[in-house]
């Protein structure tokens, strides 16, 4: 039986900036049924999948990587841009190894220096 991925999360010492960027770069919006204080949770993608943006203590690390698809790489790494994020790659065309849905891809950094992909829908 296999396993599947069904929460995420991006933390960092100002949640309120990061659910304010998340909100703007993708439209992620707060679910107040699951949320609790400033640990905002939002449910993405087309099935039983969510993202935990919260608040981290000083001391705790603050990672996390995950892609996020998007239409056009380019136009979506001017708005992390514009909503305080930085480009940490150019838009890459990788090697053609059969796995098409993450052929072009990226990466770029959140306010809290959170590392996340993102990879370009498939034209075909």
């Amino acid at each position: 039986m296999g396993s599947s991925v069904v929460h995420l999360e991006a933390r960092g010492l100002d949640a309120p900036a990061l659910h304010a960027f998340y909100d703007e770069v993708f439209g992620w919006k707060r679910n107040d049924a699951l949320s609790i204080g400033d640990y905002a949770v939002v449910e993405i993608g087309n099935g039983p999948l969510t993202i935990g943006i919260g608040p981290v203590p000083e001391w705790s690390s603050r990672a996390a990587k995950f892609y996020v698809q998007v239409d056009d790489i380019n136009a979506t790494l001017e708005r992390v841009e514009a909503a305080g994020g930085k480009r940490v790659m150019p838009r890459t065309v990788g090697p053609d190894f059969g796995a098409t849905h993450i052929l072009v891809f990226t990466s770029f950094l959140d306010p809290a220096g959170n590392e996340i992909g993102l990879v370009e829908t498939p034209s075909n």
